[in-house]
């Protein structure tokens, strides 16, 4: 008798067909069940196999994250700390019930009712709360910089309760988190946003408004522009390996810079947070890097000189698979950006365009 798929008197094909389809069962299960998302086309390691990027599985306590035929996050076995999502550069991994823009937006409704708006993890069932989100490992430093800069009262962090949780960890990461953009940026961070692990330190008040009424405007509350930053058609965007775009925390970092007036502070993010592309001699403008790159960070111009590399390093994450994919190892990434067009694309193969860049043709 023939099976559907022709295999009649083929046990070793039956076999595989049924060891492919038990893979992909198992697989679609793994993805069903964890509290992350991941998206392949964002994953430097699926865009390049030969990439080592390890920031995910190394930040991972729970050994939940794999690599095996594509990046897979364990549901059984994940604790949902959110530390992956808030360590990925390349905003490959996102939290499956949480948006950055919603949180926000919920915050600052929350804000106009109340002195001092507190948010918590949805886990902490009992503690007080304005707002409730995904676990708080979620929030890397970009985020909190745009919190800094978006909000117009302080936030206060509920940590109360993360004492007795399995992802407790997260509250060394926040505080490391927070005393490094302090170090690293002249923003107010720590009286902004207040970490409180004490439940006598918590300065939550109930809202004055119908209790009802207030967080069932909570619980509407979709995408909205919050404060400059976010627009509306930021939210879900729809990606693929062809679409490049620069991932949320860059998208961040890029918005508070254009709306700080304070011309040391933007400088200070830039040369904390930015990267630098340069191209040596042995660069042929053969393209290959601006294929790799994820966000359109590099183009190749063409005119009657010749070609160019440009780069722009408002777009870069640096994940350096430009570097990696350079069939004639002529690029190179290096951290912080001191240059004077950060959101244009400018030549970055000072060496063997300097004629480019003399004539202004950049």
């Amino acid at each position: 008798m023939q099976d559907s798929g022709g295999n009649a008197g083929k046990p070793g094909a039956r076999l595989i067909e049924t060891m492919l389809t038990d893979r992909i069962i198992t697989k679609a299960l793994s993805r069903a069940d964890s509290l992350v998302h991941a998206d392949r086309s964002r994953c430097v390691r699926m865009r390049f196999s030969r990439n080592t990027c390890s920031y995910c599985t190394a930040t991972c306590a729970a050994a939940a994250i794999s690599f095996d035929g594509g990046i897979m996050i364990d549901g059984a076995k994940c604790t949902g700390c959110m530390l992956c999502v808030s360590e990925c550069p390349s905003g490959c991994l996102s939290a499956v019930d949480e948006d950055f823009a919603v949180l926000l937006s919920k915050v600052r409704k929350a804000q106009d009712s109340v002195p001092a708006c507190v948010v918590s993890c949805k886990s902490a069932r009992n503690t007080s709360a304005h707002v409730k989100t995904c676990c708080l490992g979620f929030l890397s430093e970009e985020h909190l910089i745009a919190l800094t800069e978006c909000l117009d009262k302080s936030l206060s962090l509920n940590l109360t309760a993360c004492g007795t949780c399995r992802n407790s960890s997260i509250v060394e990461k926040l505080k490391d988190r927070v005393q490094s953009v302090q170090t690293k940026t002249s923003l107010d961070v720590g009286h902004k946003l207040l970490l409180t692990e004490k439940t006598a330190d918590l300065a939550f008040e109930e809202v004055s408004l119908d209790r009802r009424g207030f967080f069932q405007a909570l619980k509407k509350a979709t995408f909205t522009q919050v404060a400059g930053l976010l627009d509306e058609h930021d939210a879900g965007k729809s990606l693929s390996y062809s679409v490049k775009s620069a991932p949320l925390k860059r998208d961040l970092l890029n918005r508070v810079i254009r709306k700080l007036s304070d011309g040391k502070a933007a400088a200070a993010i830039i040369s904390n947070y930015a990267f630098t592309v340069k191209a040596g001699p042995s660069c042929t403008t053969c393209s290959a890097c601006v294929g790799m790159c994820p966000t359109g960070a590099l183009k190749v111009k063409k005119d009657a000189d010749g070609a160019v590399l440009l780069f722009n390093s408002s777009l870069c994450n640096g994940c350096a698979l430009c570097k990696d994919f350079c069939p004639t190892e002529a690029v190179t990434v290096t951290k912080g950006y001191a240059g004077k067009s950060f959101f244009e694309h400018g030549i970055c193969h000072a060496d063997a365009f300097e004629a480019h860049a003399a004539a202004g043709k950049n």
